[in-house]
């Protein structure tokens, strides 16, 4: 039995979680299927996939083999595309669900240019916060964190992984003073994520010379990033933000750091491309896919160097202005 054939059996079965539905995609017979598993838990002496009545599944032992099989088919069958020179059109629907952190002037830029290299693209763009599974049929692509992707079998790339800050506009450290250290928040009105509070407590725990901090603040109000992005640049209170949602605030003065020397214990934000195996994929997911990873690599490099060069001096001396009044 073909050794390409029993891999790309593995994979179609692992993503489709079912022999007839793979045997259905791949044009065999679900005895075939069955036997090119077989063959290929015989010769890795691991077994891929949990069988039931209902479902087929991937093991423990086999996710990242998995993935490593949907590259290397990936690779493949993008070979076999140059080699034979294939046409392709960029044209069709294209459903897209982010997380509301991108939703930012750069994200506005990301969809503009991406409209320029694929004009005939209908792009339908969702914004959630709840978990999303990409075989559900509502969406083909998710810019997400990793843990609001319910289904494993799907290819993820990061894109991007941004630290929690707090961040404050002027008026409001104008009015209420900055915080010189941690303690200090507990006098200050608190935009918090959820996450943020320990569970069954109310205080947060900051990182501040590596020294955990416990934080009972005098008041607090708990929303989405959105919801507390807006709140912060009206003035409302002290927010923590991942950085590169409020990057360009920062750079154009609306918002001001707040203890940088201080951190978030539950780390970095991290923001991922999720989709289904690349080998099935229309030419416009696949031109989306590279178009998307190539703008996140050029934006994680450039975004702060940018942001402060564009930055109004008048703006920064002003902001600093009114945090020292």
């Amino acid at each position: 039995m073909d050794q390409l054939y029993v891999l790309r059996a593995f994979v179609t079965a692992a993503r489709l979680r079912s022999f007839s539905k793979a045997a259905a995609s791949l044009g065999v017979t679900t005895g075939s299927i069955s036997k090119a598993i077989a063959k290929l838990e015989a010769a890795i002496q691991t077994r891929v996939l949990h069988r039931t009545t209902r479902s087929v599944t991937l093991t423990e032992e086999a996710q990242s083999y998995y993935l490593s099989c949907c590259r290397l088919l990936e690779e493949l069958d993008e070979a076999n595309r140059r080699i034979t020179q294939e046409r392709e059109v960029d044209s069709g629907k294209l459903r897209l669900v982010v997380h509301p952190m991108l939703v930012s002037e750069t994200f506005s830029k990301f969809l503009s240019n991406y409209r320029a290299i694929a004009p005939n693209v209908n792009v339908m763009v969702s914004v959630q916060e709840g978990a999303v599974n990409l075989y559900a049929g509502h969406f083909d692509m998710a810019i997400l964190p990793p843990h609001q992707v319910e289904q494993s079998a799907v290819i993820r790339r990061t894109l991007s992984k941004s630290a929690r800050v707090l961040v404050a506009a002027p008026g409001y450290l104008g009015k209420y003073g900055k915080p010189a250290r941690a303690a200090d928040l507990s006098a200050h009105f608190l935009l918090l994520p959820p996450q943020s509070r320990q569970r069954g407590t109310h205080f947060i725990e900051l990182l501040e010379n590596s020294e955990p901090v416990k934080v009972i603040p005098m008041s607090s109000m708990d929303g989405n990033e959105v919801l507390l992005r807006a709140a912060a640049l009206t003035g409302t209170g002290i927010a923590e933000l991942p950085e590169a949602m409020v990057r360009e605030d920062v750079a154009m003065g609306r918002l001001v750091p707040v203890l940088p020397g201080c951190s978030t214990s539950d780390g970095n934000v991290e923001i991922c491309l999720f989709y289904s195996h690349r080998e099935l994929l229309p030419a416009r997911f696949r031109t989306f896919v590279d178009f998307c990873t190539e703008f996140f690599r050029r934006d994680s490099a450039t975004a702060r160097a940018e942001s402060i060069a564009a930055a109004p001096e008048t703006r920064r001396r002003k902001a600093a202005e009114l945090v020292a009044a």
